[in-house]
């Protein structure tokens, strides 16, 4: 026997027994979360760049001011009929359509208890047209339809919006234009003195005391600080702590609160929109119902869930359709310096999409719950060109139009390459892309499958802040991203006129010339619907032969709701949920969660 043992092991069993009780008592003291608060925490994959009401534009800043902010009038979410939210109907239009007259509701209240006017509209849209509101993403859309607006004399809560021309979003212009408080924002009335023709004008003048005033409205502190992000909504921001969550809660004395749209509905106290990036960790916070609701947790993981009868007893989920749709974007119109001419061929940009493994990333990546289209309207539309063949992968077929485009692979490295200036310039190029896990794979399947033609495309991560400031700069050589959609009319000037490329709008790649942009504008200029769609189906087949981008896939949303809510609405329209119709159930029995899994 080992007497000397002995002892030794009684210390390490005390020892191990001390361990486990302070460990016992560590865990009794983590508090678990109160699911009885009538508060909704979502899941959101990334901070919005910002809550300006004019000059961020990301799809995250769009789904927090569905609760923050309000509009004239909105697309129903359920119907995807237009209906009137601030205004008390739809505008009535003049006998010749360029004037469409509207009277806002009563009773509408700033924070401060001061009503909504008419001026408060003016002096929105002026924002929204002025060259010097940093907006140049969108502003397109609005110059192009709106002249001026003219207010009541007598009835300050009426006015008419005058129109540039017949346009097929005359009447709808106000559903995506957020209302601002004039009496916070101009104080000194710095803008009364500014009339509509000025702001639309190509010989805009910049006076020193417009400078002083835009350049504070445009400052970065606008946009982050919660005492700062105003709005006519339900909610005000309360905090924001940046890459972690921001939280908004229900204001006390609302003006909407007997409004009966689905946009007014305002029932939890409190929502914490959670930025979870990855989707281990958005896995195991519904698995412990840590968050209540998510439309973007990964495919597989969404799928794995909804094998548990613990998910299933807790969380009503599933796929659904959308508007939106991922794309792969080339610089049409490089600098030539630091950005090399690597697209400017149409020949080469069609070889990019027979190089793309789209029918496999779908299958591996997106577990089948995504459909591929061809292009830049939705299959969910009418106005989808649906003889647009999708384009298979082919490295074969690529390698000869590379070839056909002088990129040829003229030292045996595998890798083709061309005189370009006077230099040898091999075909590596930088493929920039918004940093996930996901993203990550697709990127490398991708280059994988480029290299098979002599083609290097070379992995750039990047978050949303750099990422869109590089498209808007065109400082970029090939882009993996993505654009939310409606099933509203989405105006193709944002995107496709030569303008939107001109002031670095949201033309990223270059794409046009005078016979799209006129496609664009007889699409726009017109009430009659059979001009409408052939133009639009004759843009699709311009921009499709074109190619500047590679259409790749509208995913589906993938959508979690917390049973412990009525009014669990899906949608196809975005945001796809509305969590402030979320209705705290008076009682709900919440299941277990299993702690492991093989």
């Amino acid at each position: 026997k080992c007497y000397i043992c002995r002892p030794i092991n009684l210390i390490m069993i005390k020892k191990l027994l001390l361990t486990l009780l302070i460990s016992a008592t560590l865990a009794s003291c983590v508090k678990k979360r109160d699911l009885s608060q009538n508060t909704v925490i979502a899941h959101i994959l990334s901070q919005p760049d910002g809550l300006h009401p004019f000059n961020d534009n990301s799809a995250m800043r769009t789904f927090v001011f569905q609760y923050t902010q309000k509009t004239l009038i909105k697309l129903d979410i359920e119907s995807l009929e237009y209906i009137p939210m601030l205004a008390k109907e739809m505008p009535t239009a003049s006998e010749d359509n360029l004037s469409f007259t509207y009277e806002l509701k009563d009773g509408i209240k700033w924070d401060d208890g001061t009503p909504l006017t008419a001026k408060d509209v003016a002096f929105s849209v002026k924002l929204m047209l002025s060259p010097l509101t940093n907006n140049a993403q969108i502003r397109s859309n609005y110059t192009t339809v709106i002249k001026s607006i003219e207010l009541d004399k007598e009835n300050p809560m009426k006015f008419t919006m005058h129109a540039q021309n017949v346009h097929w979003d005359n009447k709808y212009i106000f559903s995506e234009l957020y209302m601002v408080q004039k009496s916070i924002w101009d104080k000194r009335g710095v803008l009364d003195n500014v009339n509509f023709a000025d702001l639309l004008s190509d010989n805009f003048k910049e006076t020193e005391s417009l400078s002083d005033w835009f350049n504070a409205y445009n400052n970065a502190d606008n946009s982050y600080q919660p005492e700062l992000l105003v709005g006519l909504g339900a909610y005000q921001v309360t905090e924001w702590v940046a890459s972690q969550y921001i939280t908004i809660e229900k204001k006390e004395n609302w003006w909407g609160k007997n409004d009966s749209s689905v946009y007014s509905k305002a029932y939890p106290d409190k929502i914490i929109f959670k930025i979870i990036k990855e989707d281990a960790s958005a896995y195991l916070a519904l698995k412990n119902q840590e968050i209540d609701v998510t439309y973007s947790l990964g495919t597989i993981k969404l799928m794995k869930l909804q094998e548990r009868e613990y998910f299933n007893d807790n969380y009503e989920s599933a796929f659904l359709d959308r508007y939106a749709f991922s794309y792969l974007g080339m610089n049409m119109k490089p600098d030539g310096i630091k950005r090399k001419p690597y697209f400017v061929d149409q020949k080469v940009r069609r070889a990019m999409a027979y190089l793309l493994p789209l029918d496999e990333i779908i299958e591996v990546m997106m577990h089948g719950k995504a459909s591929r289209q061809a292009s830049l309207i939705s299959p969910l539309k009418k106005t989808y060109n649906d003889t647009l063949q999708l384009i298979p992968l082919d490295i074969e077929k690529a390698k000869e139009l590379l070839a056909e485009a002088g990129w040829v692979d003229t030292d045996g490295d595998n890798i083709r390459d061309k005189m370009i200036n006077g230099i040898k310039t091999p075909f590596s190029f930088k493929l920039s892309y918004m940093s996930s896990p996901t993203s990550k794979e697709i990127v490398l399947m991708i280059k994988e499958s480029m290299y098979k033609a002599g083609v290097v495309a070379e992995p750039t991560p990047m978050d949303f802040t750099l990422f869109y400031k590089n498209a808007m700069d065109h400082n970029f050589d090939g882009m993996l991203g993505g654009w939310g959609g409606s099933a509203s009319y989405s105006n193709p000037m944002q995107l496709w006129h030569t303008s939107s490329w001109v002031t670095k709008g949201s033309n990223f790649c270059g794409f046009g010339d005078a016979e799209s942009d006129a496609l664009i504008e007889a699409a726009n200029l017109t009430l009659d619907p059979k001009t409408h769609n052939d133009a639009l189906l004759r843009l699709q087949a311009k921009v499709y032969e074109d190619q500047p981008y590679v259409f790749m896939y509208s995913t589906k949303r993938k959508f979690a709701i917390h049973k412990r809510f009525n009014n669990r609405g899906m949608y196809y329209e975005r945001p796809g949920v509305m969590l402030q119709n979320l209705d705290l159930k008076a009682t709900f029995s919440s299941k277990n969660m299993t702690p492991t899994e093989n």
